[in-house]
């Protein structure tokens, strides 16, 4: 067996539910999430070369559309418990990418399984494509978070919008500052729970 598992495992995160503990009145796919963090991250990369940054575009895609691959075999680990402390996030990662070898990578053999273990691993780096990653995928959680409080599910949603909110505000981005200052409002314009 070899690129034949990898495809049937990562069509499992077409039925991976995203927020699992949490009741939601739209819940998205971890496949619908990856395509979003995507489509965000292309926007963000345009805005960075708008202003003179020089993207990586065969990185940035290889990132924005393998970084929760994984999860295809662990499920969703929400990020509340997996960054609750650093010991637990090394973990964490530690577990994904044994898990990963065990069940997946140990089927393929060379030369793709090397290149698909770093595809699946070489995400939220510190590089412009990394950072930019995270920065999309906190934007997806935002408008996850806003779909939510438009539907009145306003507990635990209200506080898990201002604590990716705080997280994002932190990412060094020209495109994040953009985002939070010419985008987000359009997206919180119409949220009775955000209209403070």
């Amino acid at each position: 067996m070899s690129l034949d598992k990898y495809l049937k495992t990562v069509r499992k995160l077409n039925n991976m539910g995203r927020w699992a503990p949490e009741f939601m009145h739209q819940r998205a796919t971890v496949s619908e999430h990856s395509f979003l963090v995507a489509q965000i991250g292309q926007m963000l990369a345009i805005i960075e070369e708008e202003h003179g940054n020089k993207v990586n575009w065969e990185r940035l895609f290889k990132k924005l559309i393998n970084h929760d691959v994984v999860e295809a075999l662990t499920g969703d680990i929400l990020s509340f418990v997996k960054h609750r402390k650093t010991e637990m996030k090394k973990m964490v990662d530690i577990i994904e990418e044994e898990v990963a070898e065990e069940h997946l990578l140990s089927y393929m053999e060379e030369p793709y399984r090397s290149i698909y273990k770093n595809l699946m691993f070489d995400g939220k780096d510190e590089t412009l494509e990394g950072q930019i990653l995270r920065a999309a995928d906190y934007i997806d959680a935002l408008i996850e978070c806003i779909n939510e409080l438009n539907l009145e599910n306003c507990v635990p949603f209200e506080d898990k919008y201002n604590t990716i909110l705080s997280q994002l505000k932190l990412v060094n981005l020209i495109s994040a500052k953009y985002f939070l200052e010419d985008i987000l409002p359009g997206l919180t314009s119409d949220c009775k729970k955000l209209d403070k």
